[in-house]
C-alpha cells in the first residue's frame, strides 16, 4: 500500500534526522553562509544533501519581488496553486534572506536554533495585473517574408508595437548591461487589446453533421480505457454532449467510477460503476439506453495481462461487472458539435489516460452483449482504429464502417503507446501495430493555442540578419512584453561568412520551465507560470496523470525566452546566447544568425554558404538531420565552433505536418527529469528510436570532439592550458590559466563535456585546454555510471571535467569545442580582453584567413 511507503520513508527521514542533528553548529552554517565551497565538505555536505533529498513540497524558499524585497515562501503543493508565504518578514537584502531561510529550515528538520516565531502558511503569491502575451507563427523570416503575430492583452485596452534588435539582455552590472536598439520606423503603432483564450487538453473530435452518432432511438458505446489519474470532476472517453447536460458521455467520474451520463436539456442522470477503476490498469468498458424502456446497462471488465498493466493479472479479479439501472426521460439527443474522444466537449472534461477501440451501436445492446464487448475485440459498426502505421504521426483515426466519420486529433493525444495486447515482446509499434492499438490523452496537452492574428508583418528587405523581437507595450505604461524571433539572410543567401546557429531545438525543450525540483531562489517569473498552466508544458514537466510531456510547441506565448522575464534558470538559453551575438558584433564580425528549425528544413546546404558555424551555449536537443547535415558540412571542409556544453545530447523529431511542434522520448538511461514507459520509446512522428544520440551510437564526441561529462551547483571552473602541442597557433596570447571570470561565475561550468577516445572522441584531437577549480556539487554523468557508489564528484573524479579541444577532418573541415554552457559567459570580461576571447578570436581568424 502506498501508505506503507510513505511511513518507510518517513520513519528513514526522522532516524537520519537524529543522526545528523549533533553535526550542526554555529561554526559550520556561518561556513554554510560564508564560503560557497564549503557546501561540497564534510560534515556540512552530508546535511545539505540530506535537505536537498527532501521533497520540494517540504522546502522553502526565497522569492525576490519585483521591488527589490526578499521573503520566505513554500511551493505549491499541486499543479493549479503557486508559491504562498513562509514566513511574516521582509528583508531588504538578500543574504539576509537567505540565512533566514537557511535557519528555518535547520529548526523544521533538526529542530536547531531558535522556533521561527514569524511563520505563516500563506497567503498565496499572485501575478496579477494588466498583461501582455504573445507569439510568432514561426521561429525565423527572411527579409521580404511575412510573420504574423498573436498578441493577448489581458486588462490593457491599447498598447503599442515596434520592432527591436537584441544584442545583449542580461543587465548584470559585471557584463555589457542590456543592448536592445529599436529599428526607426519599423513596425511601429498603437493598437486597441483584446484577450485571447487557450483551449488546453488533447482528445479526437469525429465531424458527424447527420447525426449517424447522437443515440436518437438508443445506443450503445464500449472503449478499452487505461486510466491515468482522477481529477475530482468527470473525463469523458466517449461523448456525444452539448453545454446544457444534453447527449451521452461514457467514462469516469471525479472518484474514478465507470459512469454513463444522459442529459435531457434540464437535467443530468448518472449511472456508476460500484467501485473506482484502478488507475494504469486495462478495462473494457460498455454502456447501453433504451429510451423505450428506459434501460440503461453499464459494464466494466479488467482486461490484464503480463505486460499491458502497472500490476500482475495473478491479482486482479477479472469478473465483469454489471449495473442495469431504469432512467426515465431523462436523455435527449444533442443536437450540435462533435463526437468526442478523450473529452466531454472542447472545453471540459478531458481524460487523462489511454483509450483503443473506441465503438458505437445506433440501437440498445443486450445485457449479454455489453459484457461480450467489454471482453474482447467488440465488432460495432461504427468503430474508430487507433493502431498507427509506418509512423504514428498521422492526426487522422479512421473509422471503419463510415470513412466519412473518421476522426481528427486536436492538441495531439499521444500515438505511439502501448495498448491492449502489449505483450512486450516487441518494442516498435510498426511491428506490433495490435499491441501499439492506443491513444494517450492528456488535460493539459497543448499543441497550438490557436490564437487569432493580431499582426501581419513583412521583414524588410534591408534588414540585417539577427535577433529581432517585436515589442509590444501598454500605453498606460503598466506592462509590456518582447516576442523573439531570427531574421535569417535572404534565402538561398549568405550576407557574412560565419553563422550563428541559435538552438532553437532547446529553446523548445525548455520552454515555459516552471521548476525541476527544488528552486532555492524564485523569481517573478517562476512564481507567474506557476499560475499560468494555459501556457503549456516544457519537455522536463510532467501531464497531470505523471507522464512526461513529449511534445513542445513553438506556437504559444514563451515567455522563457522573452527579454527581461527572470526565470529560476536565468540567465539560459536565448539570453546566453546573446552573449555570443553581442561578442561577434563587439569584435567587428560579419554573421548571420541561423536556427536549429532552419537547419533541420535545409540541411547541409544552408551550412555550405558559410565559411565557419557557432553554436550556440546549449545546443541539447538535434535532430538527425540536424547531426547530419553538421557531419557533411565538416567533412566537406566547413568548419564549427561548438560554444556549448551537454551538446547534441537528446534525440528530437518534428511533427511532418505540425512543424512548430518538437517530440522527445526520454529513454532508459540519460541525465532525464522523466522517462518514457516501457514499449514507448519510439517517435510517433517519424518511427525513430528516442533517448540518448549515444544510445543509438551516434555520440557527440565522435563529431564535436567532447561529450557531456558532469553537471552540478557550486562554483564554475576555470581552464588551464592542456599538455599537447598547438601546431595552428590557436593558443597564442592566451594565457596559461584563463576562463577565471564570467557572468556566471568561472566559465567552465553549469553542463561541461570532456574528451575520451574510448567515447568517440577523434584520436588526433588536440586537446587546447581542461577545467580546473570545480567541486563535488559537480557529479560524473549517470550515462557513464555502472554501479552506485562514492567518488564521483570533480574533487575525487579525473573524468567530471570540461576540455576544450580542437581537430581536423578528412575533407579539411576543423571543430573547436568548448564543453562548456557557461563559456559563453565569459567572452565579455574585461572588456572583451580575456583568454576565453583571446583563444575565441585567434580559432575564428585562423579559419577566416585560411585560403584567403
Amino acid at each position: 500500500m502506498d501508505s506503507s511507503v510513505v511511513a518507510i520513508r518517513a520513519r528513514f527521514a526522522e532516524r537520519r534526522a537524529e543522526q545528523l542533528r549533533p553535526l550542526l553548529t554555529e561554526d559550520l552554517v556561518r561556513a554554510w553562509l560564508d564560503e560557497p565551497g564549503a557546501v561540497d565538505r564534510e560534515p556540512l555536505s552530508l546535511v545539505a544533501r540530506f535537505l536537498d533529498a527532501r521533497p520540494p513540497t517540504e522546502r522553502l524558499s526565497v522569492h525576490e519581488s519585483a521591488d527589490g524585497r526578499w521573503r520566505l515562501v513554500r511551493p505549491p503543493a499541486r499543479r493549479g496553486e503557486t508559491y504562498r508565504l513562509a514566513d511574516r518578514r521582509e528583508f531588504t537584502d538578500a543574504g539576509e534572506a537567505r540565512e533566514a531561510c537557511l535557519r528555518r529550515e535547520l529548526h523544521d528538520v533538526f529542530g536547531y536554533g531558535e522556533p521561527p516565531a514569524d511563520a505563516i502558511d500563506g497567503p498565496e503569491l499572485r501575478e496579477d495585473g494588466p498583461v501582455l502575451l504573445g507569439y510568432a507563427d514561426r521561429v525565423s523570416a527572411a527579409p521580404g517574408e511575412a510573420l504574423a503575430f498573436m498578441v493577448s492583452a489581458e486588462g490593457v485596452a491599447e498598447y503599442t508595437t515596434e520592432l527591436l534588435r537584441l544584442r545583449h539582455t542580461d543587465d548584470d552590472p559585471d557584463g555589457p548591461g542590456v543592448r536592445v536598439e529599436p529599428v526607426p520606423g519599423a513596425w511601429r503603432g498603437t493598437h486597441r487589446g483584446h484577450v485571447q483564450r487557450t483551449r488546453l487538453g488533447s482528445h479526437i473530435a469525429v465531424r458527424d453533421a447527420h447525426g449517424a452518432t447522437t443515440g436518437d432511438g438508443g445506443f450503445a458505446v464500449a472503449a478499452y480505457v487505461h486510466p491515468t489519474h482522477v481529477t475530482g470532476g468527470p473525463q469523458a472517453v466517449i461523448a456525444r454532449w452539448n453545454d446544457g447536460a444534453r447527449g451521452y458521455a461514457l467514462g469516469i467520474d471525479g472518484e474514478g467510477r465507470a459512469t454513463l451520463w444522459l442529459g435531457d436539456g434540464t437535467r443530468e442522470t448518472a449511472v456508476h460503476a460500484d467501485a473506482p477503476l484502478e488507475l494504469h490498469r486495462w478495462y473494457g468498458v460498455a454502456a447501453s439506453y433504451d429510451p423505450a424502456t428506459g434501460r440503461a446497462v453499464l459494464v466494466t471488465r479488467p482486461l490484464v495481462n503480463s505486460a499491458n498493466s502497472r500490476v500482475s493479472p495473478i491479482v486482479v479479479d477479472d469478473r465483469p461487472h454489471v449495473v442495469e439501472r431504469r432512467v426515465d426521460a431523462a436523455f435527449t439527443p444533442a443536437d450540435h458539435g462533435d463526437l468526442l474522444f478523450g473529452a466531454l466537449t472542447p472545453d471540459a472534461g478531458h481524460y487523462n489516460g489511454k483509450v483503443e477501440r473506441p465503438g458505437f451501436w445506433p440501437h440498445p445492446l443486450s445485457r449479454a452483449a455489453l459484457v461480450a464487448a467489454a471482453s474482447d475485440d467488440h465488432d460495432a459498426p461504427l468503430r474508430w482504429a487507433f493502431e498507427p502505421g509506418a509512423t504514428a504521426a498521422s492526426l487522422v483515426v479512421p473509422c471503419v464502417g463510415r470513412p466519412g466519420l473518421d476522426g481528427r486529433l486536436v492538441n495531439l493525444p499521444v500515438r505511439g503507446v502501448t495498448g491492449r495486447h502489449f505483450t512486450g515482446r516487441v518494442e516498435h509499434y510498426a511491428v506490433d501495430p495490435r499491441g501499439y492499438a492506443a491513444i494517450h490523452f492528456h488535460d493539459d496537452a497543448l499543441a497550438d493555442a490557436d490564437w487569432v492574428p493580431s499582426h501581419e508583418f513583412t521583414v524588410p528587405a534591408d534588414l540585417p540578419s539577427g535577433v529581432y523581437a517585436l515589442r509590444v507595450a501598454a500605453v498606460d505604461g503598466s506592462c509590456e512584453r518582447s516576442v523573439p524571433f531570427v531574421v535569417r539572410p535572404p534565402a538561398g543567401t549568405a550576407t557574412g561568412r560565419l553563422a550563428l546557429l541559435l538552438p532553437t531545438a532547446t529553446y523548445l525543450a525548455y520552454a515555459n520551465e516552471r521548476g525541476l525540483g527544488h528552486v532555492p531562489a524564485v523569481p517573478p517569473g517562476t512564481v507567474f507560470l506557476e499560475h499560468r498552466y494555459d501556457l503549456g508544458h516544457s519537455a522536463y514537466a510532467r501531464h497531470t496523470d505523471g507522464s512526461g510531456v513529449c511534445y513542445t510547441s513553438w506556437r504559444r506565448p514563451i515567455l522563457t525566452l522573452a527579454p527581461g522575464f527572470r526565470i529560476h534558470l536565468s540567465p539560459f538559453m536565448l539570453a546566453s546566447d546573446l552573449y555570443i551575438v553581442d561578442w561577434l558584433t563587439e569584435l567587428g564580425y560579419d554573421f548571420d544568425v541561423i536556427t536549429d528549425h532552419d537547419l533541420h528544413a535545409e540541411g547541409v546546404d544552408l551550412l555550405r554558404r558559410y565559411r565557419a558555424v557557432l553554436t550556440g551555449s546549449h545546443p541539447e536537443y538535434a535532430s538527425g538531420e540536424m547531426i547530419d547535415a553538421i557531419e557533411a558540412y565538416v567533412d566537406g571542409g566547413g568548419h564549427l565552433a561548438y560554444l556549448g556544453g551537454n551538446g547534441y545530447y537528446w534525440v528530437v523529431s518534428f511533427h511532418p505536418e505540425l512543424p512548430h511542434v518538437m517530440e522527445l522520448r526520454r529513454g532508459e538511461y540519460g541525465t532525464r527529469s522523466w522517462q518514457a514507459r516501457p514499449g514507448e520509446y519510439h517517435h510517433a512522428t517519424t518511427g525513430e528510436r528516442g533517448g540518448l544520440w549515444a544510445g543509438r551510437n551516434r555520440a557527440p564526441q565522435k563529431v564535436f570532439g567532447v561529450g557531456f561529462s558532469a553537471q552540478g551547483g557550486g562554483p564554475s571552473g576555470h581552464y588551464r592550458l592542456g599538455p599537447d602541442p598547438d601546431p595552428a597557433k590557436l593558443l597564442h596570447d592566451v594565457p596559461e590559466v584563463f576562463g577565471e571570470v564570467s557572468l556566471h561565475g568561472g566559465a567552465a561550468g553549469n553542463e561541461i563535456d570532456r574528451y575520451d577516445i574510448a567515447l568517440g572522441s577523434p584520436p588526433d584531437a588536440v586537446v587546447l585546454a581542461t577545467s580546473e577549480g570545480l567541486g563535488d556539487g559537480y557529479q560524473y554523468a549517470v550515462e557513464e555510471l555502472s554501479g552506485t557508489h562514492p567518488g564521483q564528484g570533480a574533487t575525487e573524479h579525473p573524468d567530471v571535467r570540461s576540455d576544450i579541444v580542437h581537430f581536423h577532418t578528412r575533407g579539411g573541415g576543423s571543430v573547436f569545442a568548448t564543453g562548456s554552457i557557461d563559456y559563453s559567459s565569459g567572452l565579455s570580461a574585461n572588456g572583451y580582453d580575456n583568454g576565453l576571447s583571446r583563444l575565441t578570436r585567434n580559432v575564428l581568424d585562423h579559419w577566416l584567413a585560411d585560403n584567403d
